[in-house]
């Protein structure tokens, strides 16, 4: 997640805009204190933390490592968080406990046939008509027989259902980002773990054309345009809403 700073876009900016032009306006413009923060926000914080561990120092990080240093990325995270909350029936330790788990088929899973290029890599490009440079962070850089592939970890409470990645606007501008600074197209590759009874790990690819590349640039300087010109209103649906931040805020909301 990235923090709130008017000198660049990210990812998880633009597709906040879209999402809903108003909680944009609460987090990027007003800088409102969150009302709520869901448990899943620290959680997938820890558990990626630990995963990045993992790509660094191969094979002989194992899982008694893995479980100490989520513990304590975890309590960190939590401690930082802004009005916590949990889902019902949900605890730190049964958290804790599902990190775990979910650690074991990962460790259990990682897949070592690939080099390593880098781990959290920042980045920063430029998009042709953005007033602010885009930037990110690549989870994971890989190569594969002179193949490229950027990675990227998601925890999730269920499986991906089929076609999702193919849609995700993440990799559409990860993959943008990594031909601006490499020439070249990457395979996109989303791991992701799930929370469920049974913990799941599935690596999903996906790819970009030139076509998606340059309709992205053309959405993100019409997200900008919008912005310059205070268009911010609430996109009310179940989706948007069920676990908005801002949620009360938005209620008195009049215009």
């Amino acid at each position: 997640m990235d923090t709130v700073n008017a000198s660049h876009w990210s990812y998880s900016s633009i597709n906040c805009f879209l999402q809903c032009p108003l909680r944009f306006a609460f987090r990027y413009v007003e800088q409102a204190p969150v009302e709520r923060t869901g448990v899943c926000l620290p959680f997938g914080r820890a558990f990626h933390a630990v995963l990045s561990e993992r790509a660094l120092k191969g094979p002989d990080f194992k899982l008694k490592d893995a479980c100490e240093d989520f513990a304590v990325y975890f309590q960190g995270e939590i401690d930082a968080s802004e009005n916590l909350v949990y889902k019902q029936d949900e605890t730190f330790d049964s958290c804790l406990n599902k990190g775990f788990e979910m650690l074991g088929v990962a460790l259990e899973n990682f897949q070592d046939d690939y080099v390593v290029k880098s781990v959290a890599e920042p980045f920063s490009v430029t998009v042709p008509g953005l007033k602010k440079p885009l930037v990110g962070e690549f989870d994971l850089i890989v190569t594969d027989g002179g193949d490229e592939a950027v990675v990227d970890w998601k925890t999730a409470s269920s499986r991906w259902q089929n076609g999702r990645a193919d849609r995700e606007l993440q990799a559409t501008a990860y993959c943008y980002a990594y031909k601006k600074l490499h020439g070249v197209s990457p395979i996109f590759r989303y791991d992701v773990y799930t929370k469920t009874k049974q913990p799941t790990v599935n690596s999903i690819y996906t790819i970009r054309s030139d076509e998606a590349l340059s309709r992205f640039e053309t959405l993100c300087v019409q997200v900008e345009r919008s912005v310059d010109a205070g268009v911010f209103y609430p996109n009310e649906n179940v989706m948007n809403c069920s676990e908005c931040p801002y949620r009360n805020r938005c209620q008195e909301w009049k215009g």
